[in-house]
């Protein structure tokens, strides 16, 4: 059966109603908000039979807490216009979407940019998109400030292919940086691009963000990326997965470039935090969110196992640190599905 745009905001009830709870802004800004990221159009124009990649369950949209040593701050990441099926219909709304985001969050100076990504990943002709089943971009967005982030799928054309479009943009972007080349032909071997990103509100604070998953079991060191051999990494692994196996799609590694000083600015890894991954009851969340948020000196997560048990399922669990050894924990909830 085919998801409508009633069907998917019920389904999101939970997890919207939790994130007006914690947003500074009123709740009515906060639903407008996920609602224009979310993208669903009204009416019977549009061609259904759309699915979303963005959560394992096939759920549409996440909250993500990053708390760091200086607070908590919250935002939305959607897949838009989930709903709708043919790859092409899907890109066209979700596009008039991300065009209202750069003046609705206030990130106008990176449009250009923006339009320049998806330009350079993006097929020539706007017609063969068959290669985007789950969508062309995800969206996000905080309602308590400015900035916006835009996700394109990388996985173009395959392996060679996206990872020699990647380092092309890359340099396109940062003529001056000379991490580039070493981050891809270390990479390259052993894993395979996921999503590549913008992360901003001005040309001043932008990131270009890459996402990979490892196909092969290496490594930090065989990875050879500077900001990945931090023992916190090893160290937040160990606390989240111990001595379990875990597959390889569990794990999201990220490399953020800040694109104004042309460098390699931070590192993030990202656990999945559905059962078959990391196998852990309401308390057991909790008792793990306290424990990585004391250890590594960040503010405590504004959950508990009641929010876990009624409102909001885990999607992913991830730490972040940045050159400067500034850490940051990721919490991304999805909306709790109740039978």
């Amino acid at each position: 059966m085919n998801d409508t745009k009633e069907n998917i905001i019920n389904n999101v009830t939970q997890l919207s109603s939790y994130a007006t709870t914690l947003s500074l802004a009123p709740a009515k800004q906060v639903l407008q908000l996920r609602d224009e990221l979310l993208a669903l159009p009204n009416g019977t124009k549009w061609t259904l039979g759309g699915r979303s990649g963005l959560n394992s369950d096939g759920s549409p949209l996440q909250y993500c807490i990053s708390s760091s040593n200086s607070g908590l701050h919250g935002r939305f990441i959607s897949d838009p216009s989930c709903i709708i099926g043919p790859p092409k219909e899907r890109y066209q709304y979700s596009y008039l979407a991300l065009q209202k985001l750069y003046k609705r969050t206030g990130s106008i100076d990176i449009q250009k940019i923006c339009e320049e990504m998806l330009a350079y990943h993006l097929p020539k002709e706007q017609e063969i998109l068959d290669e985007y089943p789950d969508g062309v971009f995800w969206l996000g967005a905080s309602p308590d400030r400015s900035g916006m982030a835009v996700y394109v799928d990388g996985r173009r054309g395959g392996h060679n292919a996206s990872w020699e479009r990647l380092r092309n943009w890359l340099i396109d972007l940062m003529p001056n940086n000379t991490e580039v080349d070493s981050f891809i032909n270390s990479v390259k071997p052993f894993a395979d691009i996921m999503s590549i990103g913008l992360e901003g509100s001005n040309l001043r604070n932008l990131r270009a963000k890459i996402y990979f998953r490892l196909s092969k079991l290496i490594s930090f060191k065989d990875l050879d990326i500077p900001l990945l051999r931090e023992d916190k990494f090893t160290t937040f692994l160990n606390d989240v997965v111990g001595d379990k196996a875990i597959r390889l799609s569990g794990l999201v590694f990220n490399i953020g470039f800040h694109i104004a000083s042309s460098t390699m600015f931070d590192a993030k890894i990202d656990v999945c935090g559905c059962n078959s991954c990391v196998k852990l009851n309401s308390k057991e969340w909790i008792a793990l969110l306290n424990k990585t948020t004391l250890k590594n000196d960040v503010k405590p997560f504004p959950v508990d196992d009641s929010v876990l048990d009624n409102q909001c399922a885990i999607s992913y669990y991830g730490m972040g640190v940045d050159r400067k050894g500034n850490v940051r924990i990721n919490l991304y909830l999805k909306n709790k599905l109740l039978n």
